[in-house]
């Protein structure tokens, strides 16, 4: 009796601990797939742990407030051109010019203040009708002339970028005029370029998450036959949607331009990649229909907090090129993972 009694003991013993541990694994499952899946929670994981390992390797540059302006000031174009990009993506669109539009929309503006003798704010405002203006061209390509969004911005890219050569030469270079007080002046130790960037980050929260035109996207992009016969005009709003992603490339040149002082016409070179990465780094799916602009703005984080690193650490400018790359590859890698298991 006293050894049955002491084997009941020692498998009471075993067996306890069984029910007590296991709602604590399926918490923490839960916990890890709800960082897994939720974008924007995993990318302010991702941010988080990157800036204590960095601050762990170089505490005598990174965890700096100077080092902190820099990487929000990095922010300011990637995630002016993100939220336009973003409501591209969601509606199953993306636009390879804005590149282009950024520089071409520079130089006019630095024309009209520097050659036309135009006030700053004017000067500021034609360089974004301009690019609303070549917006305008890549919406009448994509929905009047039914061309592929890849090929129609992918030529309208070439073409602008010709013709701001045969326009302008090598640029515009200390246009003054009071022009620099757009990209120049700081606000609580940050320049304003990242303030402008803030506002249109927020505005476009707003715009694509409590609007019903912006929400259209979300339609158009899961399955634009369905949004059509529902009686939502697709063509107006894809047209609609490049010419706002014009008119924000327009802005982010101009601010650009304003912070140099000088407009040249390689400026966005290579951006479109940047701004993609973040994009789909945020939760926009290449198919269309999903994403949010907080997504995309923490996408824009998470890469400008990730060059930032690289650069702090030495690492070449060819190899941060690569890890762009390959953190685009994962990013949509993940995303065919995820809708794979969501079919499944």
């Amino acid at each position: 009796m006293t050894s049955e009694s002491a084997m009941s003991d020692i498998a009471a013993q075993g067996a306890g601990p069984g029910p007590l541990r296991e709602p604590g694994k399926a918490r923490l499952r839960s916990l890890l797939e709800t960082v897994a899946t939720n974008r924007p929670i995993l990318l302010i994981v991702l941010i988080l742990a990157l800036m204590v390992v960095m601050t762990i390797l170089r505490p005598d540059t990174y965890p700096r407030p100077a080092n902190a302006a820099v990487v929000l000031l990095d922010t300011a174009q990637t995630a002016i051109l993100a939220c336009g990009m973003m409501v591209l993506m969601i509606s199953g669109m993306f636009d390879l010019s804005i590149g282009g539009i950024l520089a071409f929309s520079g130089i006019i503006a630095g024309m009209a203040s520097k050659d036309l003798g135009l006030p700053a704010v004017v000067a500021f405002a034609a360089g974004c009708v301009w690019g609303g203006l070549l917006g305008v061209v890549n919406g009448v390509l994509v929905t009047r002339f039914k061309i592929n969004a890849l090929i129609a911005t992918l030529a309208t890219l070439s073409i602008y970028r010709g013709l701001l050569q045969l326009l302008s030469g090598s640029g515009v270079s200390n246009i003054g005029g009071g022009f620099t007080v757009f990209g120049q002046t700081k606000i609580l130790g940050i320049y304003s370029p990242f303030w402008f960037s803030a506002v249109v980050v927020v505005v476009f929260m707003v715009l694509v998450g409590r609007t019903r035109f912006f929400r259209q996207a979300y339609y158009i992009g899961g399955n634009s036959r369905a949004a059509k016969l529902s009686g939502i005009n697709v063509d107006r709003t894809v047209f609609v949607f490049f010419v706002i992603m014009g008119v924000l490339a327009g802005l982010a040149g101009a601010l650009l331009a304003s912070r140099l002082n000088t407009a040249v016409v390689l400026a966005g070179q290579g951006v479109e990649l940047k701004v993609i990465t973040a994009v789909v780094l945020g939760g926009a799916s290449l198919s269309g229909g999903t994403g949010t602009i907080l997504g995309a703005f923490l996408g824009v984080l998470f890469m400008a907090v990730l060059q930032n690193a690289m650069i702090i650490a030495g690492v070449s400018p060819f190899w941060q090129l690569v890890v762009v790359g390959l953190v685009l590859l994962m990013s949509v890698g993940f995303d065919q993972a995820a809708r794979g298991r969501s079919r499944s």
